[in-house]
Parts: structure tokens; C-alpha cells; sequence
């Protein structure tokens, strides 16, 4: 079946190249969700401070780069670079909380929706640390089976929260998370593969756990719970998101995916080159985003650090912070600087499609950018390639105050 074809080549690149491991230069027991039903998935906050909180929305207004100690030559080298890979659909540059540069691809505008893919994994990880500052979760050195109770007096019995969000807990990098219909059980059930802590390996699965951790330890849905501790708080209209669950429209994937547009992305982004404060808010606590950015060869707390492990031996001139998802979505943060650049690929979803995976039926429901990437089953001639994320982290540097 052709559609099947191209959601498994879909799948197969996003377990290969996409969210996945370090890259040269151009590597690209629950409670019942709502499910989608309309154009725009809601998730509304239960919370009346937080609903307060996102009344008061800060714009990321415009200004000229000057303003900002930066020259438009840099901004403009930045975007041309960017642009250099046909299938972008928007970028945006942020320094200082304001936004010093965008572009957009033809067709496009600022609200346009991107997805995030596995750009999604960074957006949970920040919600577990919501919930260990608030004491529902002890810390990242929790036995995980403490929560997910079916892991006691198994081979899973010791692995720690913190080897789950560092990509440590011993599950495989090859993994199906994608067709399993019940992604949460398949992730708990996942087999181990070497011992936990012993080595680095992405895993979708992994990532999913983050689902089930979220539901268990604060009474809301991984969805819920970001909505109101995270998104609201920094001004994103939780209303207007796209939030995937998996087949059962039960279980949030956690893994990935957000729709969102290429502002909200920002936010999210300057909230962590910001140490967690937003507008004099601690939203996540400075220590748990500090450990977050730490990384393990390239990897912290489902964040890449662009280093030497990362490049595969090429020595970046600056230290640079990413979520990354398939197909080239992307958020930089350089925090000494307090930049953020968002990348998004061309997307090809309706929304009246709602959120609901669905990679059986006809009505095949997925969040499609391997139609931009030329990547689909059906797709003619080459694969489009990424931009240079080396050359990027380059010309990066020349939007320093120094």
C-alpha cells in the first residue's frame, strides 16, 4: 500500500538520520486525553494563575539588528545560509528577547504551523523538571520503577530518571515506537538491550517513557501538564497547538510531536537560553536546566550539544545547544549571548485532520514533512539536504556582543 510505503520510509529516516545520533555538518495506568477533534487540538489549563499568566503575551517584537549590537550582514548571512536547503519553510533569529531577523519561504508567514518532530523530546524533558521542582517526582536520580511500578524486581528495577532523559537506560537505538497502536505500553515494555548507564543510545521508546513518568507523578496527561506549567506561562495560546497523541488517541507521544508556529518554538527556546526565568518567572529551576545542557558526549537531557562528539571530530568555534527533529526542524540556543534561532521545514498537514496518529487506515494522519524533504515513498530524484549545521554554528559566532 502506498501509504504505508511512505510512512515507513518516513519512520525509517526519522530513526535514522533525524532526531538521531551525533552528525557531521549535514545531519540534518492513564487517565483519558481528549482527543482531537477539530482543526486545532485544545489544551486548557486548569489552572487560574496560569490562565492569567498567558493573557499577557509577549510578542517577540521586531527590531533592527543594530539595536541590538549586530550588524544585518550577519543576520542576513545566517538566513541565506539557512535558506541554502530548499526545503525550509521559516527561520527566525531572537537576541536579546527580541527578533532581529525571519524569513519565510514562499506561501508562508509567521502563522504558518511547523511540527516540531523529536524538537518535542526537549519540550517533556522541561516538564519532568517542572515536576521535580514541584516534589512530585524526588529528582533525576529516582528509580523510574518507583513510578512505573511494573518495572520492580525486573532487569528495568534501577534505571534511574536521569539515565531515561540522557538516553542511557539501556534500550536499543532501533525501535518501532512509531507503529506500535499503544506507544506508552510498548515503551514500558521495551527489552533491554545492554545495561543501563553503560553507553549512549537514542530511542523513540526511551522518550515515550516520558509519557507515562508525566501522568503518573502529577494527576495530568504529559500534554496537560506542559500546557499549564510551560506553554501557558510563557505566553503561548495552549488552544492553538496541535498536541499528537498516538493510534489509541489515548497516550501523548512524548517523543514527539508539537504543532506549533515558529514564535511559539522561540519562546520555548529563549525560556532555556534564559536558565528557566521568563520575565522574572522561574519556570523551570536554573539548576534543572543547567544539568539539562550538560552533556555526556553530545547528549544532556534530551538536548544535543554542537561539540567536537557531535561534528565527529570537527572543533566548533562556539558552544551551541539544540533540539532537533527529523527532516530539519530545529531550535539553536547560544545562552551566553542570549540567541535563539528556529529553523522549521516546509509542513503538509491539514488541521482539520486533528492529531491522531493514524499510519493504517487511508486517511493516513502523520506529520508530514517528508513531502518538503523529498523524502516520501513516492518522491522522485535525490533527497533535498540539509544546510551545513557547522558553517551555521560559524556564522553564529558573529552575533556575539564581543
Amino acid at each position: 500500500m502506498q501509504t504505508l510505503k511512505l510512512i515507513t520510509l518516513a519512520y525509517l529516516l526519522f530513526i535514522v538520520a533525524a532526531c538521531g545520533g551525533s552528525s557531521s555538518g549535514n545531519a540534518s495506568a492513564l487517565t483519558l486525553a481528549t482527543p482531537p477533534s477539530s482543526n486545532i487540538n485544545p489544551i486548557n489549563s486548569n489552572d487560574e494563575e496560569t490562565n492569567t499568566n498567558v493573557r499577557q503575551i509577549w510578542d517577540l517584537r521586531r527590531v533592527n539588528p543594530s539595536t541590538e549590537n549586530t550588524d544585518q550582514e550577519s543576520v542576513d548571512a545566517i538566513l541565506d545560509h539557512i535558506f541554502t536547503d530548499q526545503a525550509i519553510q521559516s527561520a527566525l533569529i531572537s537576541k536579546n528577547g527580541v527578533t532581529i531577523g525571519e524569513r519565510y519561504a514562499q506561501g508562508y508567514d509567521a502563522g504558518s504551523y511547523g511540527t516540531s518532530w523529536s524538537v518535542a523530546k526537549s519540550f517533556y524533558s522541561a516538564a519532568i523538571g517542572v515536576a521535580i521542582d514541584e516534589g512530585l517526582i524526588e529528582s533525576v536520580d529516582t528509580k523510574v520503577s518507583n513510578i512505573i511500578t511494573e518495572w520492580q524486581n525486573t532487569d528495568k528495577a534501577d534505571i534511574t530518571l536521569k539515565q531515561v532523559l540522557q538516553m542511557r537506560s539501556g534500550y536499543s537505538d532501533q525501535d518501532d515506537t512509531f507503529f506500535a497502536e499503544n506507544q506508552t505500553i510498548h515503551a514500558i515494555n521495551f527489552p533491554l538491550e545492554s545495561t543501563p548507564g553503560s553507553q549512549f543510545k537514542y530511542s523513540n521508546a526511551n522518550a515515550q517513557l516520558l509519557s507515562p513518568i508525566l501522568e503518573r507523578s502529577t494527576g495530568q496527561t504529559a500534554h496537560q501538564y506542559l500546557a499549564n506549567k510551560i506553554l501557558a506561562p510563557i505566553g503561548i495560546d495552549t488552544t492553538s497547538i496541535g498536541f499528537w497523541f498516538d493510534s489509541t488517541a489515548i497516550n501523548p507521544m512524548t517523543y514527539c510531536c508539537l504543532d506549533m508556529r515558529l514564535d511559539d518554538f522561540a519562546r520555548f527556546g529563549l525560556l532555556y537560553a534564559r536558565n528557566g526565568n521568563w520575565q522574572g518567572e522561574q519556570i523551570v529551576s536554573t539548576d534543572y536546566v543547567t544539568q539539562s545542557l550538560v552533556a555526556i558526549g553530545a547528549y544532556g537531557f534530551q538536548w544535543w550539544e554542537l561539540n567536537e562528539t557531535y561534528f565527529n571530530g570537527g572543533q566548533p568555534p562556539i558552544d551551541v545547544i539544540a533540539a532537533i527533529g527529523l527532516h530539519g526542524q530545529k531550535i539553536y540556543i547560544w545562552p551566553e549571548n542570549d540567541i535563539v534561532i528556529v529553523v522549521l521545514t516546509k509542513y503538509d498537514h491539514a488541521m482539520n485532520q486533528g492529531f491522531v496518529l493514524d499510519i493504517k487506515s487511508d486517511a493516513l494522519n502523520f506529520p508530514n514533512t517528508c513531502t518538503a524533504r523529498n523524502a516520501c515513498a513516492d518522491s522522485e530524484g535525490p533527497i533535498l539536504a540539509n544546510f551545513d549545521q557547522f558553517e551555521l554554528v560559524s556564522l553564529i559566532q558573529a552575533l556575539s556582543n564581543d
